[in-house]
């Protein structure tokens, strides 16, 4: 039996164990050196970040710091945030809170950010605020958001609330708390958001660094199963016919 026959279930083994995108109703799923702490996040400066519109132009959102503005850090394939437009828990925040003059933007963070299916997305739930890609991951990481979705309220130049849209992750509480909703209420008002940071729930935001991350731990945990199946002698890499 050769050792390439017995290096495939040991792989498969391996990249079993390697970290997935998947749901999780937790906030630390991305590596810990990528973003910046959420926690710390309240008080802090809104950062000079450069994004895109749907129509790649650039834009710079601290132009917009002088209005009160919500950031949704989401993906269309995430089934939490997708749970949350379903059950319509997002659509009447961004309409009650637009009349107060909060402006509402949609951020997708992953490095594989694609304008369709954002506009397939606004369609789907008539909606019709800003979207914008980051596909560097730079505003992500700088804000400490690492799922998906994350909300985060800018107010007068600084970060005002970070967290859940509310309490109830699975979407089965019909007496949730709508953690944003009473965070806007205080800011607005003056004061300081109740619990100005919630850890979110959700998935995985797969920033361009995240998955540079992934694949080199795959592929170190690739190097090392062949070394440990490696004969005596025998090349770790088998040499390839153009050689």
């Amino acid at each position: 039996m050769s050792i390439h026959t017995l290096l495939i279930p040991f792989l498969t083994l391996v990249i079993s164990t390697v970290p997935a995108v998947q749901e999780a109703p937790v906030s630390d799923k991305a590596p810990q050196s990528v973003a910046a702490d959420p926690a710390k996040m309240i008080g802090k400066a809104f950062p000079s970040v450069q994004v895109a519109d749907l129509e790649e132009k650039v834009v710079d959102l601290s132009k917009l710091t002088d209005e009160t503005l919500v950031l949704e850090f989401a993906l269309p394939s995430c089934s939490f945030a997708k749970r949350l437009y379903i059950q319509k828990r997002v659509q009447p925040l961004i309409r009650r809170w637009g009349k107060s003059g909060v402006k509402w933007v949609s951020v997708d963070s992953t490095f594989f950010a694609h304008p369709q299916r954002w506009r397939d997305w606004a369609a789907k739930y008539s909606l019709n605020h800003q979207f914008l890609l980051d596909k560097e991951g730079q505003l992500a990481e700088s804000l400490g958001v690492r799922v998906s979705p994350t909300y985060v309220v800018i107010h007068k130049g600084k970060v005002a609330y970070h967290g859940a849209l509310d309490d109830d992750i699975w979407g089965q509480n019909m007496e949730r708390v709508v953690l944003l909703d009473n965070a806007l209420k205080a800011i607005l008002a003056g004061e300081q958001a109740p619990g100005a940071y919630n850890k979110p729930y959700g998935m995985a935001i797969r920033t361009r660094k995240v998955e540079d991350v992934r694949r080199k731990e795959f592929e170190e945990a690739r190097k090392k199963a062949l070394k440990e199946l490696q004969k005596p002698g025998e090349p770790t890499e088998k040499p390839s016919s153009k050689d």
